[in-house]
């Protein structure tokens, strides 16, 4: 499985599986995977897009936990398998490097 590497001059360097950086890279709206940039200027935009998924993806996973819980069987089997690692949870050190990248008006650039 390869990796991906985020780099900028505002935070230290993120390592992350391909899979998972491409579905980030692709919610920001960067289409190139193996190498890019996510220019000083479109940081901010970037950041938006990532924490307004994961604010989408919690308030999906709040419903179906709803919707499991009037029914039991469907939330004992929920509980066998564990919990799922969330969008959230994935795209956090990319939001903050992210959020750093903005505060010093820098680039963030990746590649495999």
């Amino acid at each position: 499985m390869a990796l991906v590497v985020f780099r900028s001059k505002a935070a230290g360097e993120i390592f992350m599986f391909a899979e998972t950086a491409r579905r980030l890279l692709q919610i920001v709206g960067k289409d190139d995977f193996e190498r890019g940039v996510i220019r000083a200027e479109e940081v901010s935009d970037a950041a938006d897009r990532l924490t307004a998924a994961v604010e989408q993806e919690r308030e999906e996973l709040r419903r179906d936990r709803e919707r499991r819980d009037l029914d039991e069987r469907t939330a004992s089997t929920q509980s066998e398998r564990g919990p799922a690692i969330t969008l959230g949870q994935r795209a956090f050190p990319l939001i903050e490097m992210l959020r750093a990248a903005q505060r010093k008006r820098v680039d963030v650039t990746w590649g495999i």
